[in-house]
C-alpha cells in the first residue's frame, strides 16, 4: 500500500492539515526518522500491542543525547519498561496513587484555583501561563505527594527545566540545564524519602518509600519514581491548561454554557483533551514483524503513534475540528494513551482541569487571547509558552 510522507517543517507549520492529508493515503505515513500511525483504530490497538516496546532511549539517541543524568533517569523510567517489570512498577504506584486520594484533594484544588484567579481577575487581563497554568498543577501534585509548602516553587522550576527534555527542538541545546535540574530534584526527593521513613505521614512519598522497599526497589528507583511524578504531573497539565483556555477562547458559547451549568466541566474537559492533547504522540519500537492491513512493520522500526491524528480522525469523530462533547463522547479519546502504559496520573489531571475550568468560567468571561501569544513546537509535549488573555471579570470567589 502507498504511504504518505509528512515533511517535518510542513508538520510544524500545519500539523493537523498534514495529518489529515496523510490519512487520505493510508493509516501509516513516513515521518522523519520513523513511521507514523495515524488512525484512531490503529493507534489504539497498537498502543496495547506487546509486539511494540517502549523506546524512550531510542528517542533520545535520535536527538543526540546518549548519556548523562537525564538519559540515565529515562532509561530507568517506567516509560522505558515493558512486560512484568513495568507491571510491578505500576502495581506499587497503584497502591499509593489512588483515585480515592485524588477525590480527597478536590476541595484543595478548588480553593487553589480561586486563590490564583484572585490575583488577576479584577485587572481584566493576565499572562495565563505565568499567572495560572505554571503554578496550579504543582500545587495539586505537591499537596497529593506531601511536599512542604515552602518547597513548591522549587519543584515547579525543576519540572519546567526537565520538561525541555521532551522537546525534540530544544533537548540537545539545553541538556546541561535539564541535567542540572534533574540532579537537584533527585537530591531533594532522596532527602524527603529519608525523612518519611523516620517520620511517616499520610502522603504519597511515605507510601512510595514504604511500598517500594517492600517490593525490592533500590533507593535510586524510589527517588526516581517520586521525581517522575513531580515532572509528569506538572508539565503535561500545565500545557493542557493552556490548550483548554486557548481552545475555549474561540468558543464563547461553550465557555458560557459551562458557567451557566448547561454543560458540565467533566464533558467539556474530555472534549478539549480529545481536541488538543498536550502530548502529541507516543513512540514505540517494533520487536517482531507485524503484518497489519496490507502493511508490514519490520523489527527495529521506530513507530510514532500519533495521538493528535487519532483524536482528529474523521472516520471516528464526525466533524473533529468542532468542540461537541455530546457528539464525540461515544468513542473515548486517547489523550492519556491506552493499554499497559495508560497514564497513571489521569485521575489527578482530570480533577485539576475540571476544578480549574469551573473556577475560571465562574470568575471571568470568555477570554480573548492576545496576538503576542507564543507556542512550543507541535511535537513531544506541547502548549503555550505565553498566553496573554483579556476578559471581563464576573464575580469574586465565594467566601
Amino acid at each position: 500500500m502507498a504511504r504518505a510522507t509528512i515533511d517535518f517543517q510542513d508538520f510544524l507549520t500545519d500539523p493537523f492539515g498534514s495529518l489529515h492529508r496523510a490519512r487520505q493515503t493510508g493509516w501509516l505515513a513516513e515521518m522523519g526518522p520513523g513511521t507514523g500511525v495515524l488512525t484512531h483504530e490503529d493507534v489504539r490497538e497498537l498502543l496495547a500491542d506487546p509486539r511494540l516496546r517502549a523506546n524512550i532511549t531510542d528517542f533520545l539517541h535520535t536527538f543526540g543525547v546518549t548519556s548523562g543524568p537525564f538519559y540515565e533517569w529515562m532509561a530507568l523510567s517506567p516509560l522505558n519498561r515493558d512486560g512484568a517489570d513495568h507491571q510491578r512498577w505500576r502495581a506499587v504506584l497503584s497502591r499509593t496513587f489512588t483515585p480515592r486520594r485524588v477525590e480527597q484533594i478536590r476541595p484543595f484544588l478548588r480553593t487553589a484555583a480561586h486563590e490564583l484567579i484572585d490575583a488577576f481577575a479584577a485587572r481584566g487581563a493576565c499572562e495565563f501561563v505565568a499567572e495560572f497554568a505554571d503554578a496550579y498543577p504543582s500545587l495539586g501534585l505537591c499537596e497529593l505527594i506531601g511536599v512542604p509548602l515552602e518547597d513548591r516553587d522549587r519543584f515547579r522550576g525543576w519540572a519546567n527545566a526537565i520538561g525541555l527534555g521532551f522537546s525534540p527542538v530544544e533537548i540537545l541545546s539545553r541538556i546541561g540545564e535539564i541535567d542540572a535540574a534533574l540532579v537537584e530534584l533527585l537530591a531533594y526527593t532522596k532527602g524527603l524519602a529519608a525523612q518519611r521513613r523516620t517520620d511517616p505521614r499520610d502522603d504519597l512519598i511515605t507510601r512510595i518509600a514504604q511500598a517500594g522497599r517492600e517490593d525490592g526497589w533500590t533507593d535510586d528507583m524510589i527517588h526516581g519514581a517520586i521525581a517522575g511524578l513531580v515532572f509528569a504531573g506538572h508539565e503535561t497539565t500545565k500545557n493542557q491548561l493552556g490548550w483548554m483556555v486557548s481552545v475555549l477562547s474561540e468558543r464563547p458559547a461553550v465557555w458560557d454554557a459551562v458557567a451557566a451549568g448547561d454543560l458540565t466541566v467533566v464533558e467539556v474537559v474530555e472534549e478539549v483533551l480529545r481536541h488538543r492533547s498536550a502530548v502529541t504522540g507516543v513512540g514505540r519500537a517494533v520487536t517482531v514483524p507485524i503484518d497489519r492491513r496490507g502493511e508490514r512493520l519490520e523489527p527495529g522500526t521506530q513507530v510514532l503513534l500519533s495521538l493528535w491524528s487519532a483524536n482528529s480522525d474523521e472516520r471516528t469523530y464526525a466533524r473533529p475540528d468542532d468542540i461537541d462533547p455530546a457528539r464525540h463522547a461515544e468513542t473515548p479519546h486517547l489523550a492519556f494513551g491506552h493499554g499497559a502504559h495508560h497514564c497513571l496520573g489521569a485521575a489527578l489531571a482530570r480533577a485539576e482541569l475540571q476544578a480549574a475550568l469551573a473556577a475560571l468560567t465562574a470568575r471571568i468571561g470568555c477570554p480573548t487571547v492576545g496576538a503576542d501569544a507564543a507556542w512550543k513546537p507541535s511535537v513531544g509535549i506541547t502548549g503555550p509558552l505565553r498566553l496573554p488573555i483579556t476578559f471581563t471579570p464576573r464575580r469574586p470567589a465565594a467566601a
